[in-house]
């Protein structure tokens, strides 16, 4: 006998939230049934109190009765046996179900039925093909609904914007065990792609808009490069509002009828202007303001014009970045940039001056790289003579980024690799050659599903081939210690000295952290850290005298990333260190 089986219904009982609380209802199975299904009933069982009386408990009986038979249709149990019985008397009345789930049902066969005009039959065998669900698997509710979306997704990839399943009719085979399903589609008009329709008024240039369009006319509609498209106008960071779309109402209609429609786009344009200010402050470093003025689409080109000044106890200057995205093409920016700053530390008072020029490559959201070239000019003096060097260098770097947050990851891991090889002319000689590298990792495990418990590691390693560390300037020789190095010592207060406690720097950089951290509430975070590293003469990191500090932190989240705030002591202190570093910036320390 055929009978229709309404499989829709039962994933209004799939679709309760499954509750971990054990219900006071006895159910024993007769014949075999999986795990998995038993425990997606207990489950998904309402927490209720224990029956007053047999009445309640017959109640009680009764709807558990509804959700047991709801979970088994899901999994294709269409025509399962449930009895209902009470146990006990008077108040320790129970109920009791006896579940005889049958035999899981099959699929006999999926048929595709258009509703007005049909595709060609080439895109008809195309999104037959795209049913996954094939004859003699079991008849699971959510597959049965998940071919509406492989339909219909089949069909708008190859040219059919409008296609649906308006109408699913299921019928059941309860002598076969078996149910044949038909899908009613819509598929609406094949539609190749027009012109891109700019609208009027934007400061935007339609050259810029163009050059990061990935459509071309006469192009099947497909929906990737749509969404592609609509991904890189959100990217240029341009625009409040956009959006690429397909006309309402078609151009032209080819002989086949395939309709051409134009890409119309709906754009409105930020503010030209962003004025940022952040601050920072630790106890070797002291306080330190920075302000940034974000000047959008200088030249109407996609642009930006960043300036950053910054003035702290220890340094100020001006730094100025002209960027020009997808200048070279999508993803291929250029970028020019000049700086002056007057920076006094305890390892050398300098005054430099640089401008550079670079490309970035941007591969996607995981991967970007970029290389260049720049020239300094530094003035530099604390090492008991004045030194002036003229730098010209050539720069690359690459980036791998697989966390799920820029400020804040919780998830996945980042790499990066630097290298610079530089020329440093002298007038106080000697000429020195000499080639810069660095690498660093970080890894971020979540020990909670819901990423309140983090273990956060960072290791960084540097090296300097062909000179001496007294022959290069000093902001290309490495240093440890302060709030991004080795917390617990003061800034550049790890390696080498001279004789007057002046820090020198080195040739080569080990360091690593690693972090606990745990979300209080939504606002509040804490961690506990140790750091450790070393700075030295040799050529290759070393990793002897590793000088190691710990602490503890507290962590505000702010819509701008996580406000910090450490506190960390050094555990092999010399008699230059003090017994207590405070830290506090904006974002994670790694």
């Amino acid at each position: 006998m055929r009978i229709l089986i309404a499989i829709f219904s039962c994933l209004v009982v799939w679709s309760l939230p499954a509750i971990a609380s054990a219900y006071p209802a006895e159910i024993i199975y007769e014949g075999d049934l999986p795990e998995e299904i038993r425990e997606q009933i207990i489950d998904r069982m309402p927490e209720e109190p224990d029956a007053e009386s047999p009445l309640h408990a017959r109640r009680q009986a009764r709807r558990v009765k509804t959700l047991i038979e709801g979970v088994l249709n899901a999994y294709g149990y269409f025509d399962p046996t449930v009895e209902i019985a009470v146990v006990g008397l008077g108040g320790e009345a129970r109920p009791q179900l006896t579940v005889t789930p049958g035999v899981q049902f099959a699929v006999r066969r999926l048929v595709i039925r258009y509703n007005g005009e049909a595709p060609r039959e080439v895109d008809q065998d195309a999104a037959r093909m795209s049913i996954s669900l094939q004859p003699g698997m079991p008849a699971i509710s959510a597959e049965v609904l998940d071919q509406e979306r492989q339909i219909g997704a089949k069909l708008r990839g190859i040219g059919y914007p409008y296609a649906e399943v308006t109408e699913r009719e299921v019928i059941g085979d309860r002598e076969g065990k078996t149910i044949s399903v038909r899908y009613t589609v819509k598929a609406g008009p094949r539609v190749r792609l027009g012109d891109v329709k700019i609208p009027d008024g934007l400061r935007t240039k339609d050259g810029y808009i163009m050059r990061i369009n990935p459509l071309e006319v006469g192009q099947l509609y497909d929906p990737a490069e749509l969404a592609l498209y609509n991904s890189r106008l959100a990217e240029t960071r341009l625009f409040q509002n956009s959006l690429a779309k397909l006309t309402d109402e078609p151009i032209s209609t080819d002989p086949d009828g395939t309709e051409v429609r134009d890409v119309q786009l709906i754009l409105s344009e930020r503010k030209r202007n962003t004025l940022t200010l952040g601050a920072g402050f630790d106890t070797s470093e002291g306080f330190g303001v920075d302000a940034e003025l974000l000047r959008r689409n200088l030249t109407g080109r996609g642009d930006l014009l960043i300036s950053t000044a910054r003035l702290a106890e220890r340094e100020y200057g001006l730094d100025l970045v002209w960027r020009r995205p997808n200048q070279l093409g999508y993803g291929e920016g250029l970028s020019l940039f000049a700086s002056a700053f007057d920076e006094n530390t305890d390892a050398f008072d300098q005054q430099t001056g640089k401008i550079g020029a670079g490309v970035e490559v941007i591969k996607g959201p995981v991967f970007q790289y970029s290389y260049g070239a720049e020239a300094r000019y530094i003035r530099q003096s604390g090492e008991s003579v004045r030194r002036d060097f003229q730098v010209l260098a050539l720069n690359g770097s690459a980036r791998l980024d697989h966390a799920d947050s820029l400020l804040d990851p919780r998830k996945g891991w980042r790499a990066e690799a630097s290298i610079k090889p530089t020329y440093a002319f002298s007038p106080d000689g000697p000429d020195t050659p000499y080639v810069r590298g660095q690498i660093q990792g970080r890894y971020y495990l979540p020990l909670s599903p819901e990423g309140r418990f983090v273990a956060a590691g960072r290791v960084r390693l540097g090296t300097l081939l062909g000179a001496e560390a007294v022959n290069v300037p000093g902001d290309d020789r490495f240093f440890a210690g302060g709030g991004g190095s080795v917390r617990g010592y003061a800034f550049q207060a790890i390696g080498p000295f001279d004789a007057n406690n002046v820090p020198l720097g080195g040739r080569s950089l080990a360091e690593a952290s690693f972090e606990g951290r745990a979300r209080i509430t939504d606002t509040i975070g804490a961690v506990a850290f140790v750091d450790v590293g070393n700075v030295s003469d040799t050529q290759y990191p070393s990793f002897d005298n590793l000088r190691a500090g710990v602490g503890v932190g507290v962590r505000y989240m702010t819509p701008a990333g996580p406000l910090r705030l450490d506190v960390a002591t050094p555990l092999n202190p010399s008699e230059r260190d003090e017994a207590i570093q405070v830290y506090i910036s904006i974002g994670q320390a790694f």
